[in-house]
């Protein structure tokens, strides 16, 4: 299959890589339908984010459709629309279970020290391959992956992964209510989703 590859800072290939299969039982295999490049791919290609390794298939944002599950999801079937959360957690620790899934103490196979476990990462996050490819390893499916209704195409799908998400929760943190004035410095992508986070 076809997959965006880092090699080094500033080479970022697209290769032909081996299929993904089922490691674990809680695995899902994705045939990805959308990807998304975000700005923390940009830190890994410019090198201003250190210790990716070689071969690290980039990209946490996408959309597909299931191809194969582990013996231990029972949530998802083949065939089934979903999308990717940017982050891997394992649904079952004390962070998972009080909703902060960023901090999930399993997921990263480095340890709960190690941080946030997340696709196309460097070693300090897993390292899991990424999602700009053909198709994807999900670990934790039963929790890492969202069906998604047929009201929803693939292209409003995506923004669900990471951006709008990124943007919805500094506009939560703000504690913004009625009537208040709310300033966003930067209106890029995350800005103008925080904007309408804000509103």
């Amino acid at each position: 299959m076809k997959a965006v590859v880092f090699h080094d800072v500033g080479d970022i290939r697209l290769d032909d890589v081996p299929e993904p299969v089922i490691q674990e039982p809680g695995d899902a295999i994705v045939r990805i339908t959308v990807s998304a490049i975000c700005g923390t791919d940009l830190h890994f290609v410019r090198g201003t984010f250190s210790n990716m390794e070689k071969g690290t298939i980039l990209g946490h944002e996408a959309v597909g459709v299931v191809e194969a599950i582990g013996s231990e999801v029972r949530n998802l079937s083949v065939g089934d629309r979903v999308v990717i959360p940017s982050t891997i957690a394992c649904g079952y620790c004390s962070y998972c279970r009080s909703g902060h899934y960023s901090q999930c103490d399993n997921a990263n196979p480095n340890g709960p020290a190690a941080g946030t476990a997340f696709y196309g990462g460097p070693k300090a996050t897993g390292p899991f391959d990424g999602l700009q490819a053909e198709k994807a390893r999900v670990p934790f499916a039963a929790i890492n992956l969202i069906k998604l209704p047929d009201t929803v195409s693939d292209d409003q799908a995506i923004l669900l992964s990471d951006i709008f998400p990124t943007a919805y929760f500094g506009a939560d943190l703000a504690n913004i209510q009625p009537g208040h004035t709310v300033v966003v410095f930067g209106c890029g992508p995350v800005g103008q989703f925080a904007i309408a986070s804000a509103k």
